[in-house]
């Protein structure tokens, strides 16, 4: 499984975790994270925005993010 931060700022997170689903073969799970931080730093409220993508459909995604 793969985990990276994307934007941490005072107050917001937003976080990606990268899973490789059983079946079907070459078929991941891409969950975006959103996490709102009170003062100490810890976690008040989240939103998980969840998607299924081929490999293929991933490097397009970032491709085009970078665009």
């Amino acid at each position: 499984m793969k985990n990276f931060i994307i934007k941490e700022i005072p107050g917001f997170r937003l976080r990606v975790t990268q899973k490789e689903c059983d079946s079907p073969a070459g078929l991941y799970s891409i969950e975006f994270i959103q996490e709102y931080l009170n003062k100490q730093k810890e976690v008040v409220d989240t939103s998980i925005y969840n998607f299924f993508l081929t490999q293929e459909e991933i490097s397009s995604l970032c491709e085009n993010l970078l665009a």
